[in-house]
């Protein structure tokens, strides 16, 4: 009998979770821009140590060149797409916290926007890397 009630209750825990909203439309439409989101993410994140690489190696170039405005000017790019991505990290909020406080179309157009940002630091991230290592490519290297 013991074993028959755990049985029952499992059934009941399981249809009460998918009645809940498991194979919820909204929840899957959601959760499959949150993906798209998060690939954009995935994309670029790694080249975060890429970025902080480009960065030394920038400074350590001789402040006293010609180009020492073009340095400057790189390393202030590099550092707003490092920054452009912590920032978005820190206050990305997730699609089942939103769905607390928001509707579904208020939690889709948030999604939509945040796309928009990370595709921007996706940009930013991708530019301020090419820059940096077209100009490290004009410099001599040293032997």
């Amino acid at each position: 009998m013991k074993s028959f009630n755990h049985f029952f209750i499992s059934i009941f825990t399981a249809a009460l979770f998918f009645a809940c909203g498991a194979n919820d439309p909204s929840i899957e439409k959601e959760d499959a821009l949150r993906s798209e989101v998060f690939a954009i993410h995935d994309e670029v994140m790694p080249r975060m140590s890429e970025i902080v690489a480009l960065k030394g190696k920038l400074e350590a170039l001789n402040p006293d060149s010609t180009k020492a405005a073009e340095i400057a000017a790189a390393i202030s790019l590099l550092g707003k797409a490092e920054d452009g991505m912590m920032e978005w990290m820190v206050q990305f909020k997730q699609p089942a916290k939103l769905r607390e406080s928001k509707k579904h179309e208020e939690i889709m157009a948030y999604l939509a926007a945040e796309k928009q940002r990370i595709t921007q630091v996706r940009d930013d991230m991708n530019n301020s890397i090419k820059a940096a290592e077209q100009l490290l490519a004009s410099f001599p290297k040293a032997e």
